[in-house]
């Protein structure tokens, strides 16, 4: 296993997720009753949950050590959460990561779109995906490796264009119910959560940048609320944040924690 992955943690939400993916195509093979259609819709649906946050730990450190299973990897990850990692790649870990103290460049500032409150939120969620795919090539030109990243950015929405198609062709009813609406709502997840995880905080360095929030959904989203360990260092590995925020906490602005630690 420590020969596979960088870290054998990784094992545990990559099989899930596979194995969400895998449920999804299902129903494509064979015909099911309308009660384990059900079934097997809300099974992928909860397996492939943790895949946008997955994604988003592949991104900034790859799950595995030869780049052959980085990119099968990369292959399910698009089935499973509808988004490329080179998307992530750029809007996220070069865009975001990059800029989120100076909002005015920040391609995932919560401020992007204008207004406050509830209904920005949702805004924020719709727009800030919808914009993902230009904000990343607007990333890529501005790289040191342009070119390479264009390529690997066009060769992955090239394939998610197919393998969308494909499925839309074989049967288009199954398509939109287990892959193609699932895809969507997952990748708004991630745009609504970090509206959550950026919004009124003062943002005048890492420590007051972001929310840490402490609560169960750390234990099954790979500890997604220790976000300010995160931005300090992002590419350490999501079993490590918890211990990470032990030792930053007393720097965090009280404003910019939720729950008891």
């Amino acid at each position: 296993m420590k020969r596979l992955f960088h870290h054998p943690a990784d094992a545990v939400p990559t099989v899930i997720i596979t194995a969400g993916a895998a449920l999804a195509l299902l129903p494509f093979f064979i015909p099911l009753p309308i009660g384990t259609a059900a079934a097997v819709l809300i099974g992928s649906f909860a397996a492939r949950s943790i895949a946008p946050v997955h994604h988003h730990c592949h991104s900034h450190r790859r799950v595995f050590r030869l780049a052959f299973f980085n990119i099968v990897y990369d292959c399910i990850l698009l089935l499973a959460a509808g988004n490329p990692t080179a998307v992530w790649e750029l809007q996220h870990v070069l865009g975001h990561h990059q800029s989120y103290l100076a909002p005015e460049r920040d391609p995932a500032g919560v401020a992007r779109f204008g207004g406050d409150g509830p209904l920005q939120r949702i805004i924020f969620t719709v727009a800030g995906d919808f914009s993902s795919i230009a904000d990343s090539f607007r990333v890529a030109r501005r790289q040191k490796h342009a070119a390479r990243m264009t390529t690997k950015l066009v060769a992955q929405l090239a394939l998610m264009v197919v393998v969308s198609g494909g499925l839309i062709f074989w049967n288009p009813t199954v398509a939109l119910v287990f892959v193609i609406a699932p895809n969507i709502v997952l990748r708004w997840m991630v745009f609504y959560f970090s509206y959550a995880q950026h919004h009124g905080v003062p943002n005048q360095d890492v420590y007051s940048g972001s929310v840490t929030r402490f609560g169960w959904t750390n234990a099954v989203f790979l500890n997604v609320g220790h976000h300010t360990a995160h931005h300090e260092k992002p590419t350490l590995h999501w079993t490590l944040l918890p211990a990470r925020t032990e030792v930053i906490l007393q720097k965090i602005p009280a404003q910019c924690v939720e729950g008891a630690p």
